[in-house]
C-alpha cells in the first residue's frame, strides 16, 4: 500500500501541471528569470515574456520590462515598456497543486483500466 502511494506521489510530481495566475503590480518585484510573465490586453491578445531581469511600473503608468540577454545572462540595452491602460491582467507561471493531483488521478485510472482489460479480460483474482 505504501508503495502505491509513494507511486502516486511521484506521479503528480512528474506530471507537475502549471497554471497562470493573476498578480497585482506590487508583486511584480518578486519576479526572477525562472517565472514566465503573460500579459493580457484589452484587445484580447496575450503576450508571454520569459527571461525578465526587472519588472516594474514607471512614473508615466507604464509596464517596464528588461529582460536577460539570450547569449549571456547581461541586461538588454533596449527596456520594454507597455501601457497599463492597454493591459488587462498581469500573470505568473506557477505551479497548480490541485491541477497536477487531477490530472495524475486521472492518469492512474485511465493506466489501471488499460491493463485490466488488456491483461485482465478473462478474469483475475486476487491473491492465488
Amino acid at each position: 500500500m505504501i508503495k502505491n502511494i509513494l507511486i502516486f506521489i511521484i506521479l503528480v510530481l512528474l506530471s507537475g501541471c502549471h497554471s497562470f495566475y493573476k498578480i497585482d503590480t506590487n508583486e511584480l518585484r518578486g519576479i526572477s528569470n525562472k517565472d514566465v510573465i503573460q500579459l493580457k490586453f484589452v484587445d484580447g491578445k496575450k503576450l508571454n515574456i520569459t527571461n525578465v531581469q526587472h519588472a516594474n511600473i514607471t512614473a508615466n503608468n507604464e509596464l517596464e520590462i528588461i529582460k536577460y540577454s539570450s547569449a549571456e545572462y547581461t541586461i538588454d540595452s533596449v527596456r520594454t515598456l507597455y501601457s497599463l491602460d492597454e493591459i488587462k491582467e498581469i500573470r505568473v507561471k506557477k505551479f497548480d497543486v490541485q491541477k497536477s493531483i487531477f490530472s495524475t488521478f486521472w492518469i492512474t485510472l485511465g493506466v489501471t483500466s488499460i491493463f485490466l482489460i488488456l491483461f485482465c479480460s478473462g478474469g483475475c483474482s486476487v491473491g492465488g
